[in-house]
């Protein structure tokens, strides 16, 4: 049997975007392991504690308990935590049932607990444990869910979709409309007053930086890497040139993993989820991606060759980071990467950072830079490569070939490098975010997301921008002003187009109880208009929608970015128009009164009243 440290990285692969992806699922993984003889890699689940607190003898009172959520979420090894925490016997577990039963003590007494391993995949018909069928069990999950003390308790892992549409069958069935409406309420987090019988866990709230963090220790400080220098060959497997090495000792830099860190948060703050799942993919993929092995995913007996055909330079991480060592077809197959993608970085650029690629290896101001930030850290054989083709290229810049200059095409990869190496102190110099389609992210995270988290509050100047592009979006015009923010409609009270009749101004800075603030609403920045006292509405200050304001205060047009956001805006406005109705109704009697907003050469706004007599 080879050593460990060869175990280890060809159990991790199974994680990777395989044709079977072996380890993706709970019930391959503990036969991979044992197969190979490796430890799996094992994290303490963010619910994990809760969970298994609800399961003890000490327990306030006996709940069911609901883990629900999208494919990947950890249901399944949840379940598995919770069997052997009840005392569940560990080969019935391995079996691969869908249902399990076993008794405990809970919350003072004797009780069943029943475990529903996967809700979607329990048979329609046909025996389910000690019930007839799965509607029989179902019905006893409902009335165990509405009873306050039941003598038996369960524990139901199903994907939200499924969850819903497994009560839904259920039609009348006794408890099942009730147990229908409750789940109903959880799922989109309202209180409800059955709601103490059950706990509900949705696996889907859980930030994708949290599963990032935890996936991250477990799998660097798994002890098959150390086996695996242990085992180190000068020409081979795990040596000094060896790309699985290099990879992992890349993924272990605390700048490295801070910028993937980053982008993680963003998805967080995109509504982009990413289950355990495909973050242990994405992280296998990361550390063993190559465009010329099998499976596009090395193994040790890959290193040898590898190093006779001078391809071990081509496993590059930061193009792993975004799936480039796959096929089209597979990149755009994964969301995970798919969503990466999205920030486009090495797609933008800026002058600078193209300065430092060109010229920087010649430039007295540059070269610094081009040491940092391009030698060190690159495999001979590819710095040896990006020489050549930058020297081909100034010396011939023009080329017939499809697709241009070859050096052209790898400065998309350069620059993707570059995003992962720039250092934090030189990040607004070089303009870090610039290399990202988001431009703004970086100010986001550090001056939005980071107070909010922390307790804190929002900058007036940050406030201000973002209260300068909702004016010039609900206005139409070049407004300058930040300090109020001007709802404004036109003669057919549409949303698109010039809005000059001025329905009010709303202060920034409090006003009795006018307001426009920032705050944190379920750990998401949202911009809140109070109109009154008890009248508030709320904007989910979502990444593109960050950005999107903040291009439109710097005088991009509003459909240029995203004419998404800009119909969500308007629609904003609209909210905000029907709201100050009901707030201020207009006067039964009077004449007619209209306010026109104009703007003087500083964009700042005026209006000029106009009385319809005897309307």
């Amino acid at each position: 049997m080879k050593g460990l440290g060869e175990r280890w990285v060809r159990f991790l692969r199974l994680y990777g975007p395989t044709p079977h992806n072996e380890n993706m699922y709970d019930e391959h993984i503990n036969r991979s392991a044992k197969r190979l003889d490796v430890r799996p890699i094992s994290f303490h689940h963010p619910v994990q504690t809760k969970l298994l607190a609800l399961l003890q003898a000490d327990a306030n009172r006996a709940r069911c308990v609901v883990l629900t959520g999208t494919a990947g979420d950890g249901k399944s090894r949840l379940c598995g935590r919770a069997w052997s925490a009840l005392g569940g016997d560990g080969a019935v577990w391995a079996t691969d049932q869908l249902y399990y039963e076993t008794a405990a003590t809970i919350a003072g007494r004797a009780r069943t607990v029943g475990v529903i391993r996967d809700l979607t995949k329990l048979p329609g018909f046909g025996p389910v444990g000690p019930y007839a069928d799965r509607r029989e069990l179902l019905c006893a999950v409902s009335a165990a869910m509405l009873d306050p003390d039941p003598d038996r308790i369960f524990i139901v892992a199903a994907n939200d979709g499924q969850l819903m549409e497994a009560w839904r069958r259920l039609g009348d069935a006794q408890h099942a409309p009730r147990v229908r409406a409750l789940l109903e309420n959880l799922l989109v987090r309202d209180r409800d007053p059955a709601s103490d019988g059950v706990a509900f866990f949705n696996l889907s709230q859980i930030p994708c930086v949290d599963i990032l963090d935890l996936s991250l220790s477990a799998l660097l400080e798994h002890e098959g890497w150390q086996a695996a220098y242990d085992e180190a060959t000068e020409a081979g497997f795990f040596g000094p040139e060896c790309p699985i090495r290099r990879n992992f000792e890349t993924l272990r830099q605390p700048l490295f993993q801070a910028r993937l860190r980053a982008l993680f948060v963003l998805l967080d703050h995109s509504g982009l989820h990413t289950p355990v799942r495909r973050v242990l993919l994405f992280l296998a993929n990361v550390i063993l991606g190559h465009p010329a092995v099998k499976d596009r995913l090395m193994q040790p007996s890959d290193i040898a060759s590898l190093q006779a055909a001078g391809a071990l330079h081509r496993s590059d991480i930061y193009d792993n980071v975004f799936g480039e060592n796959l096929t089209p077809a597979r990149r755009e197959s994964l969301e995970i990467i798919e969503f990466l993608s999205r920030f486009g970085i090495g797609h933008e650029t800026t002058n600078r950072i193209d300065n430092i690629l060109i010229f920087g290896s010649d430039d007295e101001v540059l070269r610094q830079h081009f040491i940092t930030l391009v030698e060190q850290g690159t495999p001979p054989r590819r710095l040896a490569e990006l020489r050549t083709a930058r020297t081909s290229y100034l010396e011939s810049p023009e080329t017939e070939l499809d697709g241009g200059h070859p050096f052209l095409s790898s400065l998309v990869a350069q620059r993707r490098a570059m995003f992962f190496r720039i250092p934090k102190d030189q990040a607004e110099e070089l303009r870090l975010w610039d290399l990202s389609v988001f431009s703004r992210a970086g100010e986001y995270l550090d001056e939005v997301v980071r107070p909010l988290s922390q307790d804190g509050r929002v900058g007036r100047r940050i406030l201000g921008r973002l209260v300068n592009g909702l004016n010039r979006v609900f206005t139409g015009m070049l407004v300058s002003t930040d300090r109020e923010l001007l709802l404004a409609t036109n003669l057919s009270y549409s949303g698109s187009g010039l809005s000059q009749l001025l329905e009010e101004r709303i202060s920034v800075a409090p006003k009795r109880h006018e307001r426009v603030e920032l705050v944190q609403v379920d750990t998401v920045p949202t911009l809140v208009v109070h109109l009154d006292a008890d009248v508030r509405c709320p904007l989910t200050l979502n990444l593109i929608r960050y950005e999107f304001l903040m291009r439109v205060a710097s005088g991009a047009l509003p459909g240029s970015f995203s004419r998404e956001c800009h119909e969500d805006i308007l629609a904003f406005k609209s909210t905000i128009l029907a709201a100050l109705e009901r707030v201020r109704p207009p006067d039964a009697y009077g004449d007619l009164v209209f306010k026109l907003l104009t703007l003087n050469a500083a964009g700042d706004p005026a209006d000029e009243v106009i009385e319809v007599a005897d309307a």
